[in-house]
C-alpha cells in the first residue's frame, strides 16, 4: 500500500513537471484548454452519453495540435490515460513507454475525434462499458484501444443521428423564416409598382385554361 503511494506521489511530481514544460511549450493558451477538458477526477459534470458529446463539438485533435503545436493533443491523452488507469489500479502494472505509446496511436488513429467524444469513451471506459483492463501484474494496452474501436461504433451512429437532427432543426428555421417573409400578391404588387389591375401570372393562366374548356363543351 505504501509502496502504491509514493509510485503515486511520484508520479504527480513527474506530472507538475510535464505540465510547466508543456505550458511553456505550447503557449498560455493551452493552460484554458486544459482547464476546459480536464480529467474525469477534475470534471465538475460528466459527459453521460455519445450523442452529448458530439453535440459539445470544438476542435479535433489534428485541429488542437494545429493550433497550439505537434504533441498538444497527444500530451492531453497522456494526461487522461493516467487519470484513467489510476481509477483503475493499473498505474503499477503499467510502463510510461506503454502510456505514450497508447496516447501515440490514439492520436494517429483518431485525429478525429474532438476531446469530448475522447473523455465520455474514457468516462465510459471507466464504466466497464468497453470491456475490463486486467490489473495484475500486466496491462495490455491493446484492451483499451480495443475499447476505443468499440466506442467508434455507437460514435459514429451519435454523429449521424446529431447531423439529421441538425438538418431538421436548419429546415424548421427555414419555414418559419419563409413565412414571417412571406407577402400576398397585393403587397407584392406595391413592393413591385405594378399597377393595380395587374394580375398574377398564375390567375391569367387559370382564365386561359377556364375560358377553352367552356368553348371546348359548347363545341
Amino acid at each position: 500500500m505504501q509502496d502504491n503511494q509514493t509510485s503515486l506521489a511520484k508520479l504527480q511530481t513527474s506530472l507538475q513537471t510535464e505540465y510547466q514544460t508543456a505550458v511553456q511549450k505550447f503557449g498560455s493558451g493551452y493552460v484554458d484548454f486544459l482547464k476546459q477538458y480536464p480529467t474525469l477526477r477534475k470534471r465538475d459534470e460528466l459527459i453521460n452519453t455519445a450523442y452529448e458529446a458530439v453535440r459539445k463539438g470544438g476542435m479535433s485533435l489534428v485541429q488542437i495540435d494545429n493550433h497550439f503545436s505537434k504533441g498538444a493533443s497527444e500530451w492531453w491523452i497522456k494526461v487522461m490515460l493516467i487519470d484513467l488507469l489510476t481509477f483503475l489500479g493499473a498505474m503499477d502494472s503499467v510502463t510510461s513507454y506503454q502510456v505514450k505509446g497508447i496516447a501515440a496511436r490514439i492520436r494517429q488513429e483518431y485525429y478525429h475525434l474532438t476531446p469530448s467524444e475522447l473523455t465520455h469513451f474514457f468516462y465510459s471506459f471507466s464504466m466497464g462499458d468497453y470491456g475490463k483492463l486486467y490489473a495484475g501484474r500486466t496491462v495490455n494496452p491493446q484492451d483499451i484501444l480495443i475499447g476505443l474501436k468499440e466506442y467508434m461504433y455507437h460514435l459514429y451512429e451519435q454523429r449521424a443521428q446529431y447531423d439529421s437532427d441538425q438538418r431538421k432543426i436548419k429546415q424548421e428555421q427555414d419555414l418559419e423564416q419563409s413565412k414571417r417573409e412571406a407577402v400576398d400578391f397585393e403587397q407584392y404588387k406595391k413592393l413591385k409598382g405594378l399597377p393595380e389591375d395587374y394580375k398574377n401570372p398564375f390567375e391569367k393562366v387559370k382564365e386561359f385554361i377556364k375560358k377553352h374548356q367552356q368553348e371546348s363543351k359548347r363545341n
